[in-house]
């Protein structure tokens, strides 16, 4: 699949689930480590609450208005945590400090990412972070994409 069906993907995970999506006010811990807070929703299936998520935010994407980008931005994140086998894996990979804050972190995603799983599925992936982190063509499509 190529990234630019994979930002469809995404597209349409967002939209045959229903989501909604929304970023929470900036806070000052979280922003000197670039990252944000997402809040996800389930419209009209019970049962779900809204969760929220933290997810890195380097590039200040959260600062679009674009919910396909968001969708991208925890997906990318649930991504970081699935592959490393353990804390420190994770915490290197992502490029923390091995900090209080981030072993709750890293806790907390043990809880919430797989309920975010079972919301959007295990098949819809993250464009590659390479993309994201060069500004390529692909990262450009995906912060303009338009539901």
């Amino acid at each position: 699949m190529s990234d630019l069906e994979a930002i469809d993907k995404i597209a349409r995970c967002y939209k045959n689930n229903n989501l909604s999506l929304s970023i929470l006010a900036e806070k000052s811990e979280l922003s000197d480590e670039f990252l944000r807070e997402i809040q996800l929703c389930v419209d009209r299936k019970p049962g779900h609450k809204c969760l929220t998520i933290i997810v890195f935010d380097e590039y200040k994407d959260a600062e679009i208005q674009n919910p396909v980008l968001w969708l991208h931005m925890i997906l990318d994140t649930c991504q970081g945590f699935e592959e490393a086998k353990d804390y420190h894996e994770w915490r290197k990979n992502e490029g923390y400090k091995d900090t209080p804050f981030f072993q709750s972190l890293y806790q907390q995603y043990a809880i919430l990412i797989p309920r975010i799983r079972d919301i959007v599925g295990h098949k819809v992936k993250a464009i590659d972070s390479y993309h994201i982190e060069f500004g390529t063509n692909i990262s450009e499509a995906l912060r303009s994409y338009e539901l």
